[in-house]
């Protein structure tokens, strides 16, 4: 048996969960997927039954069928300068390593030795001379490019082929300063490819502010005790929330202009002109499933929400600046001003899944005029919900 398995093994391996889950819990996801259609047009549809933000099988199931089929935010390009740059992290149970070579080429494995699992680097950032990757276990070495290189005391394995020995590989890209993963469970070329959306997005409303030169200034983490679809739920309302639980933000948005475009899948825009701190027009960019850019004056945030299980998620905010027109205090306010908005969203969205979790509610309404984009995001989670349930678990 050859120690190298697909990506397909790994998704055989990793979907265990849904495959092994009792015939009662499959028949209540079924029912559940069967409560709702996204076939019904906004003005009449009914919201997501709660059951989608409580249950641990819908969960599960967003694990492979949502964030192992999309292309999610991993780092920025300014991490990894120099050839034998990392970095690494974990998006829920997947560990990942991304590494720039000599060549200045991007690369990204599962952070995990192909001979006993163990975790290969440790630190979330580095830089490794030798362009080598070296188990801190049993001393398995791979290249940069996820090859084994070497290995001790394998002789006496049989079946066994170190050539063909390799990391597993996750698809990776770049668009502007920030580097996608996609986790591509089903090795499926159409998924990975399909990046058209975060393209356009890109060039319609971001290149033409310079994003790409403003600085990294920070990382602030929120845990929050809500499914992860509540807090993008509340993001996109169409600025409905924002006068009334954002006083001090509505003090410096012109409302009465506030907008909402889809204008290409997978993706909303919200925006409208801002008084003079924010100079000019605000932008708030949705990229599903679990991205957010906020573009304002010299500043810009990113929102990126990780799940943790059904009932909780982290969501890391990112900081940018341009240090040719904003002073230290003025960032400082910035982030300031942001976390106040960020704790009264974190009221909100806490309070709203004591709300789901009661026998009182099942759904409610969408208003058209501003929360097109929220039911837009619920269609493009249910389809795939309901289409990777009854192609690879039913």
């Amino acid at each position: 048996m050859i120690l190298l398995n697909s990506i397909d093994t790994v998704f055989q391996v990793s979907c265990r969960y849904l495959k092994t889950c009792s015939p009662s819990n499959k028949t209540q996801l079924e029912h559940l997927l069967q409560s709702w259609s996204s076939k019904i047009p906004v003005e009449r549809a009914l919201t997501l039954p709660s059951g989608f933000y409580t249950s641990r099988d819908v969960f599960e199931l967003e694990r492979y069928a949502i964030f192992g089929q999309n292309w999610l935010l991993a780092g920025r390009k300014s991490q990894l300068q120099k050839p034998g740059d990392f970095l690494t992290d974990r998006f829920l149970s997947e560990p990942y390593i991304i590494n720039i070579d000599k060549s200045s080429t991007l690369y990204a494995h599962y952070n995990v030795c192909c001979h006993h699992g163990m975790s290969l680097l440790n630190d979330n950032q580095g830089h490794i001379e030798t362009n080598e990757i070296t188990c801190p276990y049993h001393g398995w070495i791979y290249d940069f490019n996820g090859r084994l290189k070497r290995a001790f005391r394998l002789k006496t394995i049989e079946q066994f082929k170190a050539s063909a020995v390799r990391l597993k590989p996750i698809s990776i890209q770049t668009i502007g300063p920030f580097i996608y993963l996609n986790f591509n469970f089903l090795n499926n070329d159409n998924i990975k490819n399909d990046l058209s959306h975060i393209e356009q997005i890109d060039k319609k409303y971001l290149q033409p502010t310079n994003y790409e030169q403003l600085e990294y200034v920070t990382r602030k983490s929120y845990h929050i005790k809500c499914n992860w679809k509540i807090f993008v739920d509340n993001y996109l309302d169409g600025g409905y929330h924002v006068p009334y639980a954002h006083k001090q933000l509505c003090s410096v948005l012109n409302m009465k202009e506030y907008k909402t475009v889809v204008d290409y899948p997978k993706t909303s825009v919200q925006y409208c002109t801002g008084m003079e701190r924010t100079e000019g027009n605000v932008f708030f960019i949705y990229i599903y499933p679990n991205l957010m850019i906020n573009r304002y004056g010299p500043y810009m945030d990113t929102n990126l929400v990780v799940p943790i299980d059904e009932r909780n998620c982290i969501v890391h905010m990112d900081y940018y600046y341009c240090p040719q027109s904003t002073s230290k205090t003025a960032e400082n306010c910035s982030q300031e001003d942001s976390n106040v908005v960020q704790q009264e969203d974190i009221y909100l969205c806490e309070n709203v899944q004591l709300g789901l979790e009661s026998q009182a509610y099942d759904s409610g309404r969408y208003v058209p005029t501003v929360e097109h984009a929220m039911h837009d995001f619920h269609k493009t989670l249910f389809d795939q919900l309901e289409n990777y349930y009854t192609n690879h678990v039913k």
